[in-house]
């Protein structure tokens, strides 16, 4: 009788234990899916539009009285289109871009040049029609951000001639010079990704380039430039500050994850 009873009660403890025993537990919490980043890499295309403030040199070596410089200076609405391809390896994106750019006015500016030597009523007028511009870019990515730095060649193609100053009006039809400039470009930006599609994304971004292309022989009356007078060179500098819409495809799929 007395085992009996003794067995009840150590029956009745053990049930009694085992909730505080459970609860005493571990429970196993479900891991949280791995967080997916954005890729960066792929082709991509898209359009530009924004300010350019460009001062254009021009450069008399034989003027009478001597040597003559005169900087026509501008403001302009630029617009353009750009197209690259970039690969993405952890947080480091590096690609190529190529881009092709113009001015709403055609960056037009002219400066009054002095009398003697030139006609009285005389400026300087000058207009670069377009920019070329290819170079790497290297970025740094977290997620939908990316921040970058280019650099790279530059070409544009400058044009120069004569405008009475008081109307603006072309004079001296003969004496005009067009040539194309060779030289850098070097910049920076950032960009989102605002929009992820099916087969491409969208991408916003911001953008500042400044470029330089070098002096050269413009206009010409006789076989050397510096044997006439009114022989000129041309060179421009620019700072420009746009904004960027971008379609990128997602990833080279035919290459595999990079």
């Amino acid at each position: 009788m007395n085992k009996l009873i003794l067995g009840s009660i150590a029956l009745i403890g053990l049930g009694m234990s085992a909730p505080a025993v459970a609860a005493d537990m571990p429970v196993k919490v479900k891991a949280p899916p791995p967080v997916v980043l954005y890729d960066w890499s792929g082709a991509y295309v898209g359009f530009n539009i924004g300010g350019v403030w460009a001062d254009v040199d021009r450069f008399y070596p034989q003027a009478i009285g001597g040597a003559l410089s005169a900087t026509s200076r501008t403001e302009d609405v630029i617009y353009g289109f750009h197209a690259g391809a970039q690969w993405q390896w952890g947080q480091w994106v590096l690609g190529v871009e190529t881009s092709l750019s113009a001015g709403f006015r055609e960056m037009q500016g002219s400066v009054a040049l002095p009398a003697p030597p030139f006609a009285a009523d005389t400026s300087a007028y000058n207009k670069i029609t377009n920019l070329f511009t290819v170079g790497p870019r290297l970025g740094f990515a977290w997620d939908r951000w990316m921040i970058y730095g280019t650099g790279g060649y530059a070409s544009a193609d400058i044009k120069g001639a004569y405008t009475f100053t008081s109307t603006g009006v072309q004079r001296f039809p003969a004496f005009h010079g067009q040539a194309r400039h060779d030289g850098w470009f070097a910049g920076g930006g950032l960009e989102y990704m605002v929009h992820k599609g099916a087969l491409v994304d969208v991408v916003f971004g911001a953008e500042y380039q400044h470029f330089d292309v070098r002096d050269k022989s413009a206009y010409c009356f006789l076989a050397s430039c510096a044997a006439h007078q009114l022989g000129f060179s041309q060179s421009a500098q620019s700072d420009i500050v746009r904004a960027r819409l971008t379609i990128k495809t997602q990833g080279w799929g035919w290459w595999g994850p990079m």
